[in-house]
């Protein structure tokens, strides 16, 4: 089958394998634990960049479980709205998000919708993944589970995942299934990305991801 890929996305052959060139958008509020995120794996990532307006780069390679390889680039983005008028360039090609928030922390959790809308605004039909972060502080939480999992059915999000960065919990794991589902709505030839389309198996993983709140 021949991947129908958008223009924004590259595909390059290797000796065994093809790979693909993914970009990302990592968002969400200063309180949220996303730039901690991007701290705590610099180790692992092959090159990281800074910069002064508001987006910090970062590459990491994985491999899906048919062998194939995806290279992310991960844009995390500042808050700040100083920076939003750079916003439409700087989401421009990006193949899938990550919106984080703080369990513990009400105003991040209302943060998500701006961010959210803000994606759909300048690249729209792209699978966005709601990510709850701090489940390690779990007895100050602010937002239940139930909440936000109602939020991310109601608005459309791929998935709803709790994760600790902290702790590294459910972090590579939500990396590695957005990749999944990005590469399989590449395969699918689709205009549009919707949730319900979802493979099976890829319903499965998103399952075994939930923590008990």
């Amino acid at each position: 089958m021949v991947l129908k890929q958008p223009e924004h996305s590259s595909l390059y052959k290797t000796k065994n394998t093809i790979s693909y060139k993914v970009k990302i958008l990592i968002l969400g509020s200063a309180k949220s634990g996303k730039h901690l995120l991007g701290l705590k794996y610099t180790h692992g990532f092959t090159c990281r960049f800074e910069y002064s307006i508001g987006v910090d780069i970062s590459v990491k390679d994985f491999t899906l479980p048919n062998g194939e390889k995806i290279s992310n680039t991960c844009w995390t983005f500042a808050p700040q709205e100083r920076f939003q008028h750079y916003w439409s360039n700087f989401f421009r090609g990006a193949l899938g998000a990550i919106i984080l928030f703080d369990i513990t922390n009400l105003e991040s959790f209302k943060e998500v919708k701006s961010w959210m809308l803000s994606v759909r605004e300048h690249i729209n039909n792209i699978p966005i993944i709601l990510m709850g972060n701090k489940v390690d502080l779990n007895h100050k939480r602010a937002i239940s589970y139930e909440e936000a999992k109602k939020f991310a059915e109601k608005e459309k999000f791929t998935a709803y995942i709790e994760t600790s960065v902290k702790e590294n919990v459910n972090i590579i794991e939500t990396l590695e299934l957005l990749n999944e589902i990005i590469y399989y709505h590449l395969k699918s030839g689709r205009d549009t990305f919707d949730p319900l389309d979802l493979d099976k198996s890829l319903k499965i993983k998103i399952n075994n991801l939930k923590l008990n709140p």
